[in-house]
């Protein structure tokens, strides 16, 4: 159990944080002041949206299934190459689109059969840097409680997964492109690579531009852990 749980009987328990509270806190900073790498305003903004509700996602066999799948990735990089890696794990933005947030919280997780097997980087989970990101309509859960019940793709509420994410020693796509060299690169996947570092890229355009992101993608549904479901409106 994570040391900022708080005490649960169920397996699964979602904890309402309160202003003030340190992984509020975390939230807020990754919600709203991660900076561009343009220094451009973002589309979600302190002075455009604003908080509503954050809920800490307490489910012990998610936490289970990503800590055994971090113990054999740090058994594959070895000691000195997780404590001065960068980027073995960070916290990312994830739109869960139609389905309520709450599904992924309180049931298996990001299954993988059900990414697009379209996507850019191919089938896998996508979290992006950027919570504007995320928040393009294609992306980001809707509703008209805020709770998240009621599904409305017109809702005055909007509700975003915020992920942790195991990167391990990832594949930065920089050097890289759709095509049969990044096939090549995405066999070596937990062997050379852990994950995916792709972008900046636009909500569903490859590329910089407005509300861009970097993006992190992982191909076993183990290395995402939906910590806390983030609801905000409009100001």
């Amino acid at each position: 159990m994570c040391d900022s749980w708080d005490h649960q009987l169920d397996l699964v328990s979602i904890v309402e944080l309160q202003r003030g509270w340190l992984d509020y806190k975390l939230v807020e900073t990754a919600f709203f002041e991660r900076p561009r790498h343009d220094g451009a305003v973002p589309t979600v903004s302190r002075a455009t949206h604003e908080l509503v509700k954050v809920r800490r996602i307490q489910n012990r066999n998610l936490l289970r299934l990503w800590e055994a799948k971090e113990a054999s990735m740090k058994d594959v990089r070895g000691t000195k190459v997780v404590e001065h890696s960068t980027t073995w794990s960070s916290y990312a933005w994830h739109g869960s689109g139609k389905t309520p947030p709450s599904v992924i919280a309180e049931g298996k997780g990001f299954m993988m059969q059900y990414g697009d097997s379209q996507g850019f980087y191919l089938q896998g989970s996508y979290t992006a840097e950027q919570a504007s990101y995320s928040h393009h309509e294609r992306y980001v859960y809707r509703s008209s409680d805020v709770e998240g019940r009621e599904a409305n793709k017109n809702g005055a509420y909007h509700h975003l997964l915020l992920v942790k994410v195991l990167r391990g020693n990832p594949l930065k796509t920089s050097e890289v492109w759709k095509g049969k060299q990044f096939s090549y690169s995405q066999s070596q996947l937990g062997q050379e690579y852990d994950s995916v570092e792709g972008g900046p890229h636009r909500p569903l355009t490859a590329g910089p531009g407005a509300d861009d992101s970097i993006i992190y993608v992982v191909y076993d549904q183990n290395q995402c852990l939906p910590e806390f479901i983030v609801t905000y409106k409009k100001r």
